[in-house]
């Protein structure tokens, strides 16, 4: 065995040591924010390990050093190995330079500590950080659709929509799945509807069809005040080509949008302001609406006809 794959000498400053009270609370409290998955238990996950979840954090010294014989004596490759013993010293809180110190002794190459300080950071939900890491050019994208999503989550601390579309525009990721391609687009929604339009557009029909009725359905679940109102407008005022003027007003009139608050009055809208106040659904045409400044929907119709 080498010196590296044995615990007392990974452990040396403390042959005892098994994760502190706080540390341990603090990642299950960091996994059930992740969507009950770290980025930790998809790298443990290539070892075959049964309920990664129970194995990490491990709560005793005799956890610890099973945890770390399942990844010594694994069949990943050496450096993988290696790098996963990098993360659990990461968490070593009372040696805080056991981690580099075993990285420097065991020659870690630069990319695999870049890429665990990146994921033990976004597992840490040090976002900022973990990306200064991920976006390194020299690093091949790893878990991109992964990390874009979790970048995506609104309510984590420190969220922030532009560190996701940066991470977009600098790895790319695939997008493969539906939770990942609704969670990015609302980000998207978040920070300018109108380049939302533009990102759907890039899709074909169908995906370009969907992205643009979660697009109107967005608005719609906006709470209501001066930023619901503030999309609405927003929303009206989209350039939107004739696909796109059919997928508004069937959303708003018989599809998902259409019981959402609101969605007839943004429809009569978009009407009013394109001009197109002739042959509307009966659902428009029987909508009148509280007055306001001595007008409403009927009164504005006939000055849009005359």
């Amino acid at each position: 065995m080498a010196q590296w794959e044995d615990f007392n000498h990974i452990f040396s400053f403390n042959k005892k040591y098994s994760y502190d009270a706080k540390t341990f609370d603090q990642i299950i409290s960091n996994r059930r924010a992740l969507e009950n998955r770290l980025f930790a238990d998809r790298l443990l996950g290539l070892l075959g390990i049964k309920g990664v979840t129970k194995a990490y954090p491990p709560k005793t010294n005799a956890d610890l050093r099973s945890l770390v014989h399942h990844i010594v004596s694994s069949g990943l490759d050496i450096h993988h190995r290696q790098a996963l013993i990098y993360y659990i010293l990461k968490d070593c809180r009372s040696a805080p330079e056991a981690a580099s110190q075993f990285a420097q002794s065991c020659h870690l190459p630069e990319k695999y500590r870049l890429f665990i300080e990146g994921l033990w950071n976004m597992d840490r939900l040090e976002l900022r950080r973990a990306i200064e890491y991920l976006a390194e050019p020299s690093l091949i994208p790893t878990f991109p659709d992964e990390i874009l999503y979790a970048l995506t989550l609104p309510k984590l601390p420190k969220h922030d929509d532009g560190l996701a579309i940066s991470y977009y525009l600098t790895a790319a990721p695939p997008l493969a799945t539906e939770k990942v391609q609704r969670s990015f687009f609302a980000t998207l929604c978040r920070s300018s509807l109108t380049e939302a339009l533009f990102f759907a557009r890039k899709y074909d029909e169908a995906q370009r069809r969907s992205f643009f009725v979660q697009l109107v359905e967005f608005v719609h679940q906006t709470e209501a005040g001066q930023l619901r109102s503030k999309r609405a407008m927003e929303l009206v005022g989209l350039p939107l080509d004739e696909d796109e003027e059919g997928w508004f007003e069937k959303s708003l009139l018989h599809g998902s949008a259409s019981a959402l608050s609101g969605s007839k009055d943004t429809l009569m809208m978009r009407r009013l302001a394109t001009g197109q106040v002739e042959g509307l659904a009966a659902e428009l045409e029987s909508l009148g609406g509280k007055k306001v400044d001595g007008l409403n929907w009927h009164d504005l119709l006939r000055s849009g006809r005359t």
